[in-house]
């Protein structure tokens, strides 16, 4: 049963999304048919609490968030009791443990990471276009301590989520003992694609050669993902936000957020922006190589 979930984890608008799409064009084999809206929802948003009201002995309306959070650990082992093949999982929470000690994401059944982190001016200006707010709230949620509040406590059809704070979140994950984690700067993974992606194959457990992770990249490029949204739309994309392909390049800040934003934003997070090679001035640095 052990690593059958791989978990694509981030904060919000750092990247999961394409990284999940061309893992799974490299997990269904690189030529294959495969559409945006193939990706699995079993276990994300409406249908994860669909899932969790399926498979649990009480349903998610009647409870607390930190009841619900009790019973996610069996959720997930249960599900995982199916699963004939690889699957990879969204996953935006912060790595938390519930009030019995056990983590949401039980590592013997979800052991394998990869986390992408994005510099925080871009993930700004990502979010205020995504949930349709202001920058200035965006920046706040971004600093917030991952109690849910709007604009994410109208989303009364899914379960809660925590995503904490930009750098709380970062730091859960890639200091994190008990799972197997690897991650990248998602500013790294759009300037060498094919070896990110290949590491990030090997660490999922796929055996493909860099010719074939550079065919999913390219079936991958942002303008497909773009014309295909435009063309069918795609099911992950809230109500919010007039799409979800927006731009897929970093330094998207530039013209956008002013000044003092940018200062708060350092203030928030100034020590694991200069851990991850993040700049004061919108720069990305030089850093050691992604764990």
């Amino acid at each position: 049963m052990s690593g059958r979930f791989v978990l694509i984890a981030s904060y919000p608008k750092s990247g999961n999304t394409w990284t999940r799409i061309v893992l799974e064009q490299l997990r269904r084999g690189v030529g294959r048919p495969f559409s945006i809206n193939d990706l699995d929802g079993t276990y994300l948003g409406i249908l994860r609490r669909f899932a969790f009201d399926g498979a649990m002995p009480v349903n998610a309306a009647d409870l607390l968030p930190a009841e619900i959070d009790a019973l996610l650990p069996a959720l997930y082992r249960r599900l995982a009791s199916d699963v004939q093949e690889m699957v990879f999982l969204k996953v935006h929470d912060t790595a938390k443990r519930n009030r019995t000690g056990e983590w949401l994401y039980p590592p013997e059944i979800a052991g394998r990471v990869i986390y992408l982190v994005r510099h925080p001016f871009d993930v700004a200006v990502s979010t205020a276009h995504h949930l349709g707010i202001s920058l200035e709230r965006a920046v706040a949620t971004m600093a917030g301590d991952g109690r849910r509040r709007a604009p994410y406590d109208n989303l009364s059809e899914s379960l809660p989520q925590v995503f904490g704070s930009w750098s709380g979140n970062i730091e859960s994950w890639i200091d994190n003992d008990s799972y197997d984690v690897s991650w990248a700067r998602y500013e790294d993974l759009c300037a060498e694609p094919v070896g990110h992606f290949r590491r990030f194959a090997d660490a999922a457990g796929l055996r493909v050669t860099n010719d074939e992770v550079s065919a999913a990249v390219e079936a991958s490029r942002f303008e497909r993902l773009q014309y295909e949204e435009k063309r069918a739309g795609f099911r992950e994309r809230p109500q919010s936000s007039p799409k979800f392909f927006r731009e897929g390049r970093s330094g998207t800040w530039h013209g956008v957020l002013d000044e003092s934003l940018r200062e708060q934003l350092v203030r928030d997070h100034g020590g694991v922006m200069e851990r991850l090679g993040y700049g004061a001035d919108g720069s990305v640095g030089h850093m050691g190589t992604a764990q």
